[in-house]
Formats: structure tokens, C-alpha cells, sequence
């Protein structure tokens, strides 16, 4: 064969091959945008991430290693602070202690009081938007545990019908699916209309989908489906227990959509059927009362990724949906690739501000807190050190959520700051990533963050 015959065969074959690369770097790492700033963010020279394997020991002391994490100051006098919780006063916005008639916590804790008096009219929603370390379900589900042992079983609340990535998890439910999907989230495989519902991901079928959501325990009574009205949409049906309780004809003007059912005697499985083209955004799945705690981590997420989620479409859906706490917890990600002269580190605080100014336009009326990452190490000489960008990347979080009339929770701080990666490390509480808890850990995280919501509420029913 000639020369430009052999390159007219090689040249499409390298080409389909990068094609295929890049594909499965945007599927396993992020979408576009996570992918672009790995290649082009400019870093100063790092020491190597470390990996799923280590070959060098962690020098770390026993007598480093704490029973438990490290005690913080006490709160300034007159604050509403509790633990790692910096609560900020929002009326008016950022007054002293002594002047401030209403402070970022207030919401929740009144939704609580009229729960616990059968007032509130729903179950205590608590939503949760976060990365791959939110995402795998295990923070989310020990939080969900202790206020449901608390509050009462309210359900599963709002659950994706088919997950936007495989690491996608949900432990209140168990789902199988058949038929086609097309999941795409504002990380992952994004949509040109830029709308991903509350949930930031969306999935659709072209020719019929099946979707079966299966409670791990107990019923629900109220479900509602969340939905993307488009011209010449299909229908989706909806049947708990093999009843059908909600039958969605989603034609119309392009617009977010909701359809709801109740089943007085409760159900625990719950099958979607789809025909023709359809759109969903997910179910919520309810009790009258109790607690739910909807886990919306994304996997590959980063403080920009909120962007891409329509901002007057989030909104609407955020209002809809009316958590009235809304956690997020995200920056393990910007952690591995940013440093602590970054530009991008320097906008950082400016792009979380963005995102939480969409929060509190569309649901004003809530709580929302600030969930700090925590704290994370790599590989240098002979140990794992702290990312010296965490640091940074904490305290623009911190402003960033006082700015916008939101509390901030410190897991950097609670577990012990700098250096506090590799001890947890060592007592099996997070994985060789330094990144992703252990079941251990994630569980003792969250019991922090429960005892901590816990007695915030206990102060503020003393005086209300």
C-alpha cells in the first residue's frame, strides 16, 4: 500500500480512537467543562495525587491519631453558632448578634418545632447537593436515619428515576430499569437547554422506558413526579403497588411540570412506564409527616457546574420542590486541581455566591447551610500532606455563604483541619483517594452534622 494510503487508513483510526478516549474521560471524570479544566487550568508543580494504592507509608504517630476530632473554640458571645456551625443573621443581613432578629437557622428550626407539633403540614425536607462524596449516598443516609428516628419515617423524598452516573446512590430505595434511557446531569453529558430539574439531572426516553423503585423499608402514601413538558411529549404512568396513582400527559409548551397521586393505604414498590418521548427530572416519594432527606450529589460536580442548570429554571424547581434545609457540599474536585494562587481560586468565593444567590431566590423561605469539603492530602517524600489550597478554598466558602444569608458547617474544621486527612486515613475513616469517606467515617460525619442541627434546634425551642 502507499504511503498516502497508509495514512488515509491511519489517520480516522487515531481519531475515532481520541474520540472514544475523550468520551470516556467526560463519562468517568466530568463533563466538559471538568475535563477542559484539567487540561488547561494552570497549577504551580505539586507533588502527585495520590492514588487507589499506596507503595510509601503514612508517617503518622498513634499518638497523633484522636479519639475523636479536634475540640473547637466556643462560639462568640451573643452567636448563634453550635460546633462547627457558623449560623449568620439575615435580618437584617449581617448585624451583630445582639441587634439580629432572624438568623439563617431560624427556618429550619421553626419547620422542625411545627413538625414535632403535627403543624408543618409535610415532612421535614432536607435536600442535599453535593459531589461524588455527597453522591454515594452514605452522609445523606445516616442523616436521613437520625432524623427519621427522630422526626418519624416520611420516606425516601425526591429520588432520581434513573440515576445520572452508576456511582449514583440512594439507600432508601432499590431500582432496576429496562427500555431506553438517556440520563444526562449538569456535570455529565449535559443537555443543550440547559434544564436538569431540582435534582441537576435529567433522563429521557424516546421509545418507552421502565423504571422500578422499590422502598427498603416501610411505605410512602404521596408521590409526585417531576417532569419536562415538550411538544408532541408522551405519557408517563405511575403505579405503587400495581395501582395507578398519577398518568402524566406531557405535551405541551416546553416547560418544568409536576403531577402528583396519593395511595391512602401506602405502597412500596413503584413502577414508571413511559410512552414515546419523555422527559423526567425525578419522583418525590412522601409521607404526610416525618422527615426525608433527598440526596441530589452529582457525581464529577464542581462550584461551576451549577451554572448549567438554567438559573430561572432551578429556581422555579427549588420553590416547588421547598426544602427547608438545603445542604451543599461540594470542592473535592476543584480541590485536585486548583492551587492557592489559582485565578480560579481567587474567583472561587465569587462563583459560590453565585450559586447560593440562585438557592435563595428560589427558595427564600428556607434554610440553606454551606457544607465545607473536608480535608484532603497527597503524596510528598515520605507521607501524604494536606492540598495546601484546602485552606483557601474552606474560607472562600465561609465568606461566600455569609454573603448570601447562609450558615456554614466546618467538616474541615470538626475533623481536625491540616494533617487531619491522613489520621482519619489511618483509623479507617476515609479511603486512599483522601477524598471519599469510609462507611465509618461518612456515618460519623453525619452524626456530627445530626447532633449538631440537634441541639441548634434544642436552644432555639428554649426561647421560641
Amino acid at each position: 500500500m502507499a504511503g498516502q494510503d497508509r495514512n488515509w487508513t491511519i489517520v480516522p483510526t487515531l481519531a475515532w480512537f481520541g474520540a472514544f478516549l475523550v468520551a470516556l474521560l467526560v463519562w468517568f471524570d466530568g463533563g466538559v467543562d471538568a475535563l477542559a479544566n484539567r487540561l488547561t487550568q494552570k497549577r504551580e508543580a505539586t507533588a502527585k495525587t495520590a492514588g487507589p494504592a499506596f507503595a510509601a507509608p503514612i508517617q503518622v504517630a498513634e499518638a497523633d491519631i484522636p479519639d475523636e476530632p479536634a475540640k473547637l473554640p466556643p462560639p462568640a458571645a451573643g452567636s448563634h453558632d453550635v460546633n462547627a456551625l457558623a449560623d449568620t443573621c439575615v435580618e437584617p443581613r449581617g448585624a451583630d448578634p445582639a441587634a439580629c432578629k432572624q438568623w439563617a437557622m431560624d427556618s429550619y428550626y421553626r419547620a422542625v418545632a411545627q413538625a414535632k407539633q403535627q403543624k408543618l403540614g409535610h415532612a421535614v425536607r432536607v435536600s442535599w447537593y453535593g459531589d461524588s462524596v455527597v453522591a454515594d449516598d452514605q452522609m445523606a443516609h445516616r442523616l436521613r436515619e437520625r432524623l427519621q428516628a427522630d422526626l418519624g419515617d416520611g420516606g425516601p423524598g425526591f429520588v432520581y428515576v434513573i440515576p445520572p452516573h452508576r456511582f449514583n446512590e440512594n439507600n432508601s430505595i432499590k431500582r432496576s430499569q429496562s427500555g431506553t434511557w438517556s440520563p444526562h446531569s449538569i456535570s455529565l453529558l449535559q443537555m443543550p437547554d440547559g434544564l436538569y430539574g431540582v435534582g441537576g439531572s435529567t433522563v429521557e426516553s424516546a421509545d418507552g422506558g421502565h423504571s422500578v423503585i422499590k422502598l427498603a423499608t416501610g411505605k410512602i402514601t404521596n408521590l409526585e413526579l417531576y417532569y419536562l413538558a415538550v411538544p408532541k411529549g408522551g405519557t408517563a404512568t405511575v403505579t405503587a403497588d400495581g395501582t395507578e396513582v398519577i398518568k402524566a400527559d406531557t405535551n405541551g409548551e416546553k416547560a418544568a411540570a409536576w403531577a402528583s397521586g396519593t395511595i391512602a393505604h401506602g405502597a412500596a414498590t413503584i413502577e414508571i412506564k413511559t410512552e414515546r418521548r419523555v422527559r423526567l427530572f425525578g419522583i418525590d416519594l412522601e409521607n404526610t409527616s416525618g422527615a426525608v432527606v433527598d440526596n441530589l450529589g452529582v457525581v464529577s460536580t464542581n462550584v461551576k457546574s451549577f451554572a448549567n442548570n438554567a438559573p430561572e429554571h432551578w429556581q422555579t424547581e427549588l420553590g416547588h420542590r421547598a426544602a427547608d434545609l438545603i445542604l451543599i457540599m461540594i470542592g473535592a474536585n476543584e480541590a485536585e486541581w486548583l492551587g492557592p494562587k489559582d485565578q480560579d481560586t481567587k474567583n472561587y468565593q465569587a462563583h459560590y455566591e453565585k450559586v447560593l444567590e440562585m438557592i435563595r431566590k428560589g427558595r427564600p423561605d428556607g434554610t440553606c447551610v454551606v457544607v465545607s469539603p473536608t480535608d484532603q492530602a497527597e503524596a510528598k517524600d515520605d507521607g501524604y500532606e494536606s492540598r495546601p489550597v484546602m485552606p483557601v478554598l474552606v474560607e472562600a466558602q465561609k465568606k461566600a455563604a455569609a454573603a448570601q444569608g447562609c450558615a456554614f458547617y466546618s467538616t474541615y474544621a470538626w475533623m481536625g483541619g491540616k494533617g487531619s486527612a491522613a489520621k482519619w486515613f489511618k483509623r479507617n475513616l476515609v479511603s486512599s483517594d483522601f477524598q471519599h469517606l469510609s462507611k465509618k467515617g461518612a456515618e460519623k460525619m453525619a452524626d456530627a452534622l445530626y447532633d449538631t442541627l440537634a441541639t441548634g434546634f434544642g436552644a432555639y425551642a428554649k426561647v421560641h
